[in-house]
């Protein structure tokens, strides 16, 4: 039987990062400090050359910025934990994150064998667990079965579905493909239940105007100089055209053999 102390012990929480959106660092360490003051993992900074000053933080300073996966792939090679809780910089807590809840679905992968668990519903898992009703299972062949909201992975699982070439979003894509030919389970929380509460800030490089209105009476300070914010309309447009490139995209990626 597995302790929840072991279980803590074998998790790394990890911000995938890179130099270029240093400025984005302080608002979401300050949030993060604020909203999970009592966070049980260590916290771990991918980065390339930078890191941000604070001693609660290890850095994981990775060299040059070749691609978004090779990135990853350097940090989470330096990490010795059997899983990781990562989360990209720019999803910011938005409400305090009920520590034990989140310790409680950490426990289900575990005794799920699950390789993955993610922790916000979107999208919302397939198939309910009828002995654990907070969570499900995320089907093979489901697009996004790989999507990087935060989530729990056994890192050398995650390490295994990584191509050192691609983005994020060919990661999402691709390997979610690729994660078909894994026996072990995917794993999300069922829709309606989101264990960490958060939004993301930024979209194509530019803060999202509904997330500057939303921080910054939270006191959260946004350096205009190195990230504009998008315009409305730009944001219905690329919502839009997004939606049918995502839709082309992938059903290339469904048909090819990954």
């Amino acid at each position: 039987m597995i302790s929840t102390t072991q279980l803590k012990s074998d998790v790394s929480a990890v911000v995938v990062s890179c130099d270029g959106f240093a400025d984005v660092w302080p608002g979401f360490f300050g949030l993060l400090f604020r909203f999970w003051p009592d966070m049980p993992y260590p916290l771990h900074l991918i980065s390339n050359h930078l890191t941000f000053p604070d001693k609660r933080i290890t850095p994981l300073r990775v060299g040059d910025d070749i691609s978004w996966s090779e990135t990853l792939a350097r940090g989470l090679e330096r990490i010795s934990s059997r899983f990781v809780l990562l989360t990209l910089e720019d999803f910011f807590l938005a409400a305090p994150v009920d520590t034990a809840h989140v310790g409680r679905l950490h426990s289900a992968m575990v005794a799920k064998s699950a390789v993955y668990l993610r922790l916000v519903p979107n999208p919302k898992a397939d198939v309910p667990c009828p002995e654990m009703p907070d969570i499900g299972v995320i089907a093979k062949g489901a697009p996004y079965r790989t999507s990087l909201q935060i989530a729990f992975w056994d890192r050398l699982a995650l390490l295994s579905l990584l191509r050192r070439n691609e983005s994020a979003w060919d990661f999402e894509l691709k390997g979610s493909r690729r994660s078909d030919q894994m026996s072990e389970p995917f794993l999300s929380v069922c829709e309606g239940i989101s264990a960490i509460p958060y939004r993301h800030v930024v979209r194509r490089g530019k803060w999202l105007p509904d997330a500057v209105r939303h921080f910054t009476p939270l006191g959260i300070a946004f350096d205009f100089s190195k990230r504009p914010v998008e315009s409305e309309l730009n944001l219905r447009w690329q919502a839009s055209a997004t939606r049918r490139h995502l839709g082309r995209v992938w059903r290339f990626a469904t048909r090819r053999s990954l």
